[in-house]
């Protein structure tokens, strides 16, 4: 449940002209072999930073942030995580109480971040979640804490007397978040190089589906979409944004289509390492095609074979030329 809820946030599409600072935290009731407690930070969905309780330490996973940061704002925010683990512990035992939940394994999570646009839009969000599903989460505009679920309303109430919490909350999503994320955008600006994507289009062997792949880019945020005739198509599967070895991203998006079908089909990419959209239009192979690829390889088949017989014929001349000098010397 952990995995799937750090994967939608991550890994979502996401508009093609942002950026974005993300922190997972997760505190859990005790399991073998597993922290009861992590963090885990994100900057355009690559992980930076990292602390969980069995370590106890703040542990960076970029070296653009050693580097960058010294030595008193590690013990800053050292300081702070370990606060958060002692507050997350007496979270999840009032939580099992409040939802009569005192047995088993339970998942607490809080999710916050920001994004900052390229026309300097800015947008940010805390969440938190219990055993996978949303119980509460704050509204910076409205300022007020909202719940789907009934049993957390005692809990939305004696936050919500809370205005300088509030506030400090909508200060830290509007202000704070956005200048660490440009601080750290300028620290790693070497790790974090704007790559474009590669793009192909092509049809899946003899099947009816037509896959897009878009692969090689960074950052993360990018728009994909598949259209017939100009017009966006509606009915499409997608793997999602999922990361490479190498730190850039790949997305694949599916269409089922007739291959009977003239229309045109185009995959079209917006990402902030392409000048314009990308547009790759899917160009179907003709029967002359596949005729003079056909001959092309018979043709190549035909030299290799001309070329064979020509050196065993050569061979053979030679041999039958050493065998007769050979009996000729008497040998």
């Amino acid at each position: 449940m952990i995995g799937l809820i750090v994967l939608g946030l991550l890994w979502g599409e996401i508009s093609a002209d942002s950026h974005s600072l993300r922190y997972v935290i997760t505190g859990l009731t005790p399991i073998t072999s597993f922290p009861e407690f992590l963090i885990v930070g994100y900057v355009d969905g690559i992980q930076f930073v990292k602390y969980d309780s069995d370590q106890k330490q703040l542990i960076p996973r970029e070296q653009w942030m050693v580097e960058s940061e010294g030595p008193e704002a590690w013990k800053r925010k050292l300081f702070l995580a370990r606060e958060q683990e002692l507050a997350f512990k007496d979270d999840i035992h009032n939580l099992k109480v409040k939802t009569n939940q005192t047995d088993g394994v339970h998942t607490h999570q809080m999710m916050t971040g920001c994004d900052l646009r390229d026309d300097k839009a800015v947008s940010g969000f805390n969440q938190y979640g219990w055993d996978g599903r949303d119980y509460i989460s704050f509204d910076k505009d409205l300022m007020v804490w909202v719940t789907p679920v009934p049993w957390a309303e005692s809990i939305k109430n004696s936050l919500d007397q809370g205005l300088v919490d509030k506030q400090r909350w909508k200060h830290y999503l509007e202000v704070e978040c956005i200048e660490w994320l440009r601080k750290y955008l300028e620290y790693g600006q070497r790790e974090l190089t704007i790559v474009a994507p590669i793009v192909s289009f092509i049809r899946l062997g003899d099947s009816n589906r037509l896959s897009c792949l878009v692969t090689g880019f960074y950052p993360q945020a990018i728009e994909v979409t598949l259209r017939r005739d100009g017009i966006l198509i509606d009915e499409t599967l997608s793997t999602g944004i999922l990361p490479n070895h190498n730190r850039t991203y790949q997305i694949r998006k599916w269409v089922e289509f007739d291959p009977e079908d003239h229309a045109e089909y185009s995959c079209q990419v917006e990402h902030s390492g392409l000048e314009e959209t990308l547009v790759v239009i899917y160009v179907p192979k003709s029967h002359f095609q596949v005729l003079a690829t056909a001959g092309i390889v018979f043709g190549v088949l035909g030299i290799i074979s001309l070329t064979v017989v020509a050196i065993v014929l050569h061979k053979k001349k030679a041999s039958d030329g050493k065998m007769f000098s050979a009996r000729s010397a008497g040998i």
